[in-house]
Order: C-alpha cells, then sequence, then structure tokens
C-alpha cells in the first residue's frame, strides 16, 4: 500500500500556530516549516534560515532566509510570512499574560495585543479532549510559563526586502533562537480560525480535511514508499486505541500522558522517544535544610528498595532535567551526589510494617486509627503515572508519616504552591525545545519557589548559562573553551545544593500496526521523520 492510516485528535480548527494535541501537531510538523528546528541531538538547527547575524548596539537579530522557498498552493514564502506567523505566535503564547509585561511593536507603531483578537481559552486545546489525553503537562510547567514570557522580550519584527527578517529585542538574550521553531504560513492565513486546509511549505501538503475529522496528506515529491496519510481524527485516546486495536489504524502516535496509560501493555511492536518533559519533587519547609534532609531521606528510600530503578515507571528514572544524548554530555556522565549520614528518625508506634515499592500498585498498608504525621504531596489534577504517585506514597510511609496526597487543578497550582501547608509537591515540566537545568531552575525561581543563584555560587551559575547557549550555536563554532568534565560537576553539585529530586524525563510512543514494517527515524519534534520509508501490508 501506499497510504498510511494515522490517528490524531479532533481539533477546533487546522491553524497551526494555535495549540494543537501532540498526535495532530507531530503529523502537521511534515507540512510546515519553520525558522529553526530541534535535531536528535537537542541542538537546534536552521529550516529555512539561511543565515543569524546579531547587532550589539540595537539587540537585534538579522535572519536570511531561503528566498526560492513557496507554499503549495505556487505562492512564494517571503519575510512578510515569517513575520505576521510569529507576531500570531506571540499574540497566542503571551494572551494570558498580564498587561504590565512589555509589549511587541509593529512596523506601523502599534502594539502587537492592540491587534490581538486572541482569548485566553484559544491559548488552550479543544475541550472536545474527554479523558485522561485531557490532561497536558504544559498546564502545571514551570518552564512553559517562563518561555511565554520570553516571547514579550521582542520589541519589534520588521523586514528587508522579500527575504530578510529582523528581530529586534528589549533586552539581551542569546537564547531567543529557541522562540523561533514556530510553523510558518501564509501572512493572509495567520487570523484563518477554519478546519479548512492551511497551505504549508513543507515535504507533505494537505488535500483535504473532511470537516477536521479524516485529514489527508500527500507528498509533494511522489517518489516510492508511502504517498498518502489519511488520519483519522479521534475525540479521546480510547477511540484511538480501539480502532488501533481493530486494524483501522496502521500507526498511533501517543502524548507522554496518553505513554504513561499505555506503555505496559505487550505483544505491540513500539517506538518509546524521550520527550523534554521532567517529572520531580520540590520539598518545602520553613528552612532549607530542613528542605535538604527530607529530600535526602525521600533519596535513600528511594535507593535501598529493591525496585528503586521502577520507581518512576513507565518512564525511567532522571535525577536532572536532561535528554539522554544531549550534545552537550556525549561521554561524561554526571556524577549522582552522595548522601551523607542521616538522623534516625523515631517512628511512631503504630506505623505499618515496612513496605518495598510494589510496581504494579506502591500504595502503603493503611492503618486505623493513623495518628502519625502527615505528608502532605500536592499532586497536578489529572496526573496519570499513578504508581509514581503510589510509591512516593510507600516512601513517605517507611519513613513514618501518613501519606496524604492533594490534588490541585491547574487554575489553583501556582498559588496553592506559594503557601506553606504541604510537604512536597510533584512539580511537571515540559519544554518546546529542549530540557536544560537552566529552563528548569528559572521556572521555578520565577514561580517564587527559590531564587536559585542565591544558593549556588555565582561560578557555577555562569558555567550553567554558557551550556544552555550551545543549543544555539552555529555548526563549526569553537567549543574549545567548553568541558563536559565541569559541566558534569556543576550540574551535579548545583542540584546537591537545592530541595529538589528528580524522578523521571517523560517519553511519546508510537504503536506499529502487525501490517506495518520499517521504523520510522524521527524524534519528539517530529516522530514523523522518513515515514515514506515504511512498508504496509492490506489485504
Amino acid at each position: 500500500m501506499t497510504e498510511l492510516r494515522v490517528a490524531i485528535r479532533y481539533e477546533t480548527d487546522m491553524n497551526p500556530l494555535y495549540p494543537k494535541h501532540y498526535a495532530t501537531r507531530s503529523l502537521l510538523a511534515l507540512v510546515y516549516d519553520t525558522l529553526f528546528r530541534v535535531d536528535h541531538e537537542g541542538k537546534i538547527v536552521p529550516d529555512l534560515a539561511k543565515s543569524i547575524t546579531y547587532d550589539v548596539a540595537t539587540m537585534t537579530y538579522r535572519i536570511q532566509i531561503d528566498d526560492g522557498k513557496t507554499f503549495h498552493s505556487g505562492k512564494k514564502l517571503t519575510a512578510q510570512d515569517v513575520r505576521a506567523s510569529l507576531l500570531k505566535t506571540i499574540s497566542i503564547m503571551t494572551a494570558d499574560l498580564s498587561d504590565e509585561e512589555p509589549t511587541t511593536d509593529t512596523e506601523n507603531g502599534e502594539t502587537d495585543t492592540d491587534r490581538s483578537t486572541v482569548k485566553d481559552e484559544d491559548n488552550k486545546l479543544s475541550m472536545s479532549y474527554e479523558d485522561g489525553a485531557q490532561f497536558q503537562a504544559s498546564s502545571f510547567s514551570f518552564m512553559t510559563s517562563l518561555m511565554k514570557k520570553e516571547y514579550r522580550n521582542i520589541r519589534q519584527v520588521s523586514t528587508e526586502g522579500s527575504d530578510v527578517i529582523l528581530i529586534e529585542l528589549h533586552r539581551p538574550d542569546p537564547h531567543v533562537i529557541g522562540l523561533l521553531t514556530f510553523p510558518i504560513i501564509s501572512e493572509s492565513d495567520v487570523n484563518l480560525r477554519s478546519k479548512n486546509p492551511i497551505t504549508g511549505s513543507g515535504t507533505w501538503q494537505i488535500v483535504s480535511t473532511e470537516n477536521g475529522r479524516l485529514v489527508t496528506l500527500e507528498r509533494v515529491e511522489k517518489g516510492s514508499g508511502i504517498r498518502r496519510i489519511s488520519a483519522k481524527a479521534f475525540d479521546a485516546i480510547d477511540g484511538a486505541m480501539q480502532a488501533f486495536d481493530d486494524g483501522e489504524i496502521d500507526v498511533l502516535v501517543l502524548d507522554s500522558s496518553e505513554t504513561s496509560l499505555y506503555a505496559d501493555r505487550t505483544r505491540i511492536r513500539k517506538q518509546r522517544i524521550d520527550y523534554p518533559g521532567y517529572v520531580s519533587l520540590y520539598f518545602r519547609d520553613d528552612g532549607l535544610d530542613s528542605a535538604l534532609l527530607w529530600r535526602d531521606y525521600m533519596i535513600r528510600e528511594i535507593r535501598s528498595d529493591s525496585k528503586g530503578d521502577q520507581f518512576a515507571a513507565p518512564f525511567d528514572r532522571a535525577l536532572f532535567p536532561l535528554l539522554p544524548g544531549d550534545s552537550r554530555l556525549q561521554n561524561v556522565p554526571i556524577p549522582a551526589y552522595a548522601i551523607g549520614d542521616l538522623p534516625v528518625l523515631e517512628l511512631p508506634d503504630d506505623e505499618p510494617e515496612p513496605t518495598e515499592t510494589i510496581d504494579d500498585a506502591g500504595a502503603p498498608t493503611p492503618v486505623k486509627p493513623d495518628t502519625r504525621e502527615p505528608f502532605v504531596l500536592l499532586v497536578p489534577d489529572g496526573f496519570t503515572p499513578y504508581r509514581l504517585v503510589e510509591n512516593i506514597g510507600a516512601c513517605a510511609s517507611r519513613l513514618g508519616r501518613r501519606f496524604v496526597p492533594q490534588y490541585v487543578s491547574e487554575e489553583e497550582w501556582t498559588n496553592t504552591l506559594s503557601n506553606y501547608s504541604y510537604d512536597a509537591a510533584l512539580l511537571i515540566d515540559t519544554s518546546h525545545i529542549f530540557l536544560d537545568p537552566v529552563d528548569y531552575l528559572d521556572g521555578l525561581q520565577d514561580a517564587g519557589l527559590f531564587d536559585w543563584t542565591e544558593i549556588v555560587d555565582a561560578e557555577d551559575v555562569f558555567t550553567l548559562r554558557e551550556a544552555q547557549h550551545l543549543v544555539s550555536l552555529p555548526e563549526g563554532s569553537n567549543l574549545e573553551k567548553f568541558s563536559e568534565i565541569t559541566y558534569a560537576q556543576t550540574v551535579s553539585r548545583v542540584f546537591s545544593s537545592l530541595p529538589v529530586l528528580g524522578l523521571a524525563i517523560t517519553e511519546t510512543m508510537v504503536l506499529y500496526g502487525n501490517n506495518v514494517e520499517n521504523t520510522m527515524s524521527g524524534s519528539w519534534y517530529s516522530p514523523y521523520e522518513n515515514v515514506e520509508e515504511l512498508v504496509v501490508w492490506r489485504p
């Protein structure tokens, strides 16, 4: 067969600039080019951008784009299209931010917020998701919140001719290229909210949508192999999974929340892809020393557990917010910080018998009446890796505490974290480009949890910030001053000083039907890479 059947989630519109479910966005990545994209090592590399320079005096980036690119409609892609797509992206990303923040100026002197018709609800995913797939880590993520604020640092966007775009900043930010991975569509289409196809310039084009229920893509250059993709839209993951089980879907792409629900299914060929999401514990107390002490108690319990390596199942344990294969750490592991002798805890008389974490159900045995001091854990409402919560509860029980999970909505998340009526919080973070310690720590600082730059040495802060900029350096840049060993030791030293405990890097998953041969080579950013090389058999 030359046609591949896949599943997406039903969307309220097909404009790729507005939020989309991961399954839908992954497919649309085949259709729309970007200025920059993320490669397999997590580096930001040019896509439509041919060159980029920076003027220190004016704090302006000058980006030249591919002058020979056209949309599928035949219309030439110009810098004006890039500018319009960027302004709309800024408008969408900053729609729910305070007007006290800096705004973006246009060439006519208007502010982008003046021209925007974006409502707060437009910045959310379609409300049609009715099950566990409705949980989106970005709603609770401080990295995501900080990234949205960074868009406000763009003061003005203008063009020179048809192939140069100028981006002027309010303040210097060598990390700004990470904001330029948005899809590029025609200037005339940026405000469209329709289920009709919106033309792109990528290697695949949308030929029909059937009111958003069946989106059909065709390869621009036909060639051999898969030449057509039929994407059926589902309101919920359980419907998509049933269609996959019934043989109606050849390939099924799941987001990290859905992966946690279905990762253990057997007899299905699957491809698990590291995703830039990070699950961690933040320990709250009146003093840093007390918070660090309870963090160390928790580390000791996890390490002593016979199933400690499965503590964050179905995701892998990860102490630090760095994806495996990070280009800055190719050959050097990060030392796990040492836990010294800890004060002996006085356990209550009615403590239950010590129990090891059970991978299937780690909930501690209840004691009635339970007079133990409570261990209150804040959990994002809708969080789907349930076993992880139960395993944390088992550790708290072995430490002589009564486990009390408190589920908090996204609307109340930030406010609830700001008080002292809990012991720890399960933090769910996600990034749109890559995982980086600075993004994670700056997000916690911006949320008011703690200022990491006041806790660790200034030299370590400098080292981490310099390493952060490596992901957007041009190929061939001189990296002689960068030391993997120094960076690895700095990461370990910094996190040893902070009241946080890394638990897991999240994953996405691709399921392949029995009728599909070969495997796609994409990353989380674009899982459908080399989809044309799949071989599909049908009777």
